[in-house]
């Protein structure tokens, strides 16, 4: 017993494991040197420092044991010449009786901390004090200018033979896994730079820590050099020295997303506006609008019964007129509804409310000429209304069916699904704004969105109350977040007749804001139109 405690004092605890012989979840502790003991059942199984195999898990072995000595020579396979693998301490020895290449990893005071062997099957296996492993090749400079950093030792070497071995180059000690906490730690020295470049491997992982890295270090020092290679020695191999130092005085500034110069955008200052924005049904709304433009965001919202519902049927009719692909995903109605609601706009009769107003024949006729070039997509909401899901519908509408225009009917309905998440309604439309104004920029479409509004007093929005921006129920952000908002109200001279109006209550575009038409709701054909002209309907 006195010599198990003897050997826990001189190794380190590395973390708790199952015991196999008891079945103890955490009695039992591994250490450094590989060797573990249960203080449950007293097992002790003896590590490689015991002369047997260490029992660490993990394809890299850190086993505390004599460093291994080796000779110098080149890598042919590699076209690493042999003053290349002196420079940086890399050699070729013998472990357990097979061949391995040894690299040396040195303090910044020269000695060898640790080895990092690698054998033929490329095995890993780390000898010394792996915790004071800083960056390969770390200790041969001490600032500069510009400073190269790889993925592994081999692409290290490469880099700095290309370059004649003169000029600063290292690389993390394990990998693009964990790259960021590697170069996290050398901080100090990498700020003795005035250049970091990140030459990473150019497959997904390497590229992907190459950012990661990118994000975490001194701002405004680091590039991130790319290839035509895999990685750097692919390139040194194929003889592509030249290739491999374009790449480093090449490489690119690293900048965070959203970050664009004005020299970027040199091309596009020329470039007018697209002519060919799709128009409003209606005159006014279209002229003070300028036409419905994509990524773009717009809030329809009117009091209860006014007809939200109605005038975004008349929109997505519009917009199915003029070859636009619409998806609506309504979440108050039956898609019967919807579609009767859309051939009823066609027939002009009211077949929604008055089912008997067109025949059978005259209703599936109007279907098939309706939608004989292309359908509008609708969501059968009839499960799940969850943000995720909603989401992942309309991603589906506009990246497998075409979908340009979407509309969801309402804000509250999404809502309501989350408020077992999160029960402060201002939060969670705050949240599920955000979002949507998100997806509205990555997929470069026109999301019409309708909301309720807070209720007034007095008679209210439906006995002609004026409607404000502020009204928009819930957050301030339904407005902050929109491009345009859109009220529909009654009129308030005589809020009982068929009488609405547009008003425009934020246009991110021109700022032009106020009186947006007059429409006149036709109970017999169940159309807004305007109320000038039956024949000012734009299709």
């Amino acid at each position: 017993m006195l010599a198990i405690q003897q050997t826990h004092e001189d190794s380190k605890f590395v973390m708790h494991i199952n015991c196999e012989d008891c079945g103890s979840k955490d009695n039992a502790a591994i250490y450094d040197d590989g060797h573990t003991y249960c203080f449950g059942c007293q097992k002790h199984i003896q590590g490689s420092s015991d002369g047997k195999d260490s029992h660490t898990a993990g394809p890299v072995k850190k086993i505390n044991r004599d460093l291994l000595e080796g000779d110098f020579a080149s890598l042919s396979a590699r076209n690493l010449s042999e003053a290349t693998c002196r420079k940086f301490d890399y050699r070729i020895g013998e472990y357990k009786g097979r061949p391995v290449q040894i690299a040396n990893y040195r303090s910044p005071m020269g000695e060898v901390v640790a080895q990092k062997i690698r054998d033929a099957d490329k095995n890993f296996t780390i000898l010394g004090d792996g915790k004071k492993m800083e960056l390969f090749g770390q200790w041969l400079w001490n600032g500069g200018r510009k400073l190269v950093v790889c993925e592994g030792e081999i692409c290290a070497m490469s880099a700095s033979q290309a370059q004649g071995n003169k000029w600063p180059t290292v690389s993390v000690p394990n990998g693009a896994q964990s790259a960021k906490k590697s170069l996290l730690n050398a901080w100090d020295y990498l700020e003795k730079y005035d250049e970091i470049i990140l030459m990473f491997d150019q497959d997904e992982a390497g590229q992907k820590a190459a950012i990661e890295c990118a994000e975490a270090l001194p701002i405004g020092k680091v590039k991130i050099a790319k290839l035509q290679y895999k990685d750097v020695n692919d390139a040194l191999q194929d003889g592509a020295e030249k290739h491999i130092i374009d790449a480093i005085f090449k490489a690119d500034d690293w900048r965070p997303d959203g970050i664009v110069s004005t020299a970027e955008l040199r091309s596009e200052i020329t470039k007018t506006e697209e002519e060919s924005l799709v128009t409003y049904p209606y005159n006014q709304l279209n002229d003070i609008t300028k036409g419905i433009r994509p990524s773009t965001l717009v809030t329809i919202c009117a009091g209860s019964g006014v007809g939200k519902s109605t005038l975004i049927t008349e929109f997505a009719y519009h917009l199915h007129c003029n070859d636009q692909k619409v998806g609506m995903l309504m979440l108050e109605e039956e898609n019967r509804r919807t579609v009767r609601g859309l051939l009823g706009l066609h027939l002009h009769k009211n077949i929604v409310q008055e089912f008997d107003a067109a025949s059978e024949e005259e209703v599936l006729s109007a279907h098939d000429e309706l939608f004989q070039h292309h359908d509008i997509q609708l969501f059968n909401h009839f499960g799940s209304t969850s943000l995720d899901t909603i989401v992942n519908r309309i991603q589906y509408m506009v990246k497998a069916m075409g979908c340009t225009h979407i509309f969801l009917d309402h804000i509250s309905i999404l809502v309501s699904g989350l408020t077992g998440q999160v029960t402060d309604e201002r939060r969670l439309i705050d949240s599920v704004m955000t979002t949507l104004r998100q997806m509205v920029q990555e997929l470069g479409i026109t999301l019409f969105l309708v909301s309720h509004l807070t209720r007034p007093g007095g008679a209210g929005h439906e006995g002609g109350e004026s409607i404000k921006l502020s009204q928009l129920r819930g957050s301030h952000s339904i407005a902050q977040l929109a491009d345009f908002c859109i009220g529909l109200q009654v009129n308030p001279e005589n809020p009982t007749d068929d009488t609405r109006t547009l008003v425009v209550l934020k246009n991110r575009f021109t700022g032009q804001v106020g009186y947006g038409g007059t429409l006149q709701y036709d109970r017999t054909t169940s159309r807004l139109i305007d109320i000038g002209s039956r024949d000012n309907l734009r299709f």
